[in-house]
């Protein structure tokens, strides 16, 4: 497929990033407005107060608003492992969907293929691991909940751009407690400490999204010791 990022639409929601070594997450988000006309000129208006380096509508049409060199404001108060406020170390992609509010669809497939290429570019050029590609509600589980239970992170896995995993294990009888749960969701990046019970959603709407109720079951641990294990498995490679 052809590929084209436009700098047509700019935003001035940013400031400079200290340095561009600092660089090493990805962070996908959706619009969750009416639609990309209304989207685009909310990233755009200084008076919004935020921004995005990346705007991917549904026809997979690629803007930068912001350079990869500077902060954009998109991340907002967030945590993921001991890391506060993640805009200053992170890249925010904006794909165009209405979101839970004005009527969650399915993401186009002409977005995945743009999403995914973008990402490979930003992969290569900045060494991002597949182990900092996350959501929105990944790093700020009380306030979000974007990209939401219908973005298909396993599509993005199977290219070996984020982390999903290959099996299902059973969590070892030495391990099992009553904070088992707690302990593999903190490890993995979550902040349990703050926020468990909308952790735990972010977490099923990531790698459980045909199950996005609050309920606990061994069926949940074991897939949060698997994708434990590999979030370990990346993270002990760098």
């Amino acid at each position: 497929m052809s590929f084209f990022i436009s700098n047509k639409y700019r935003s001035l929601n940013f400031k400079p990033r200290e340095s561009i070594n600092l660089l090493d997450t990805i962070i996908i988000h959706y619009t969750g407005m009416k639609n990309a006309e209304l989207a685009l000129n909310h990233l755009c208006n200084k008076d919004s107060k935020v921004s995005a380096h990346y705007f991917v509508n549904e026809e997979g049409e690629i803007w930068q608003l912001v350079d990869d060199s500077d902060i954009a404001w998109h991340a907002g108060v967030s945590k993921w492992l001991n890391r506060k406020n993640l805009n200053e170390t992170s890249i925010g992609i904006e794909l165009v969907n209405p979101g839970h509010e004005h009527g969650y669809k399915l993401f186009s497939e002409k977005q995945y293929k743009s999403l995914e290429k973008l990402i490979e570019i930003l992969v290569k050029k900045y060494d991002i691991k597949k182990d900092r590609i996350l959501g929105h509600s990944d790093i700020a589980p009380s306030r979000k909940l974007d990209p939401g239970e219908k973005f298909d992170w396993h599509r993005l896995a199977k290219k070996d751009l984020a982390i999903w995993p290959s099996k299902i294990l059973r969590v070892p009888e030495s391990m099992k407690s009553d904070k088992l749960l707690y302990n593999l969701l903190y490890e993995i990046g979550y902040d349990v400490k703050n926020h468990f019970k909308p952790s735990l959603l972010a977490f099923k709407r990531h790698f459980m999204p045909n199950d996005i109720y609050i309920g606990v079951n061994e069926n949940l641990v074991n897939i949060a010791y698997s994708v434990y294990k590999d979030f370990s498995k990346v993270r002990s490679l760098y």
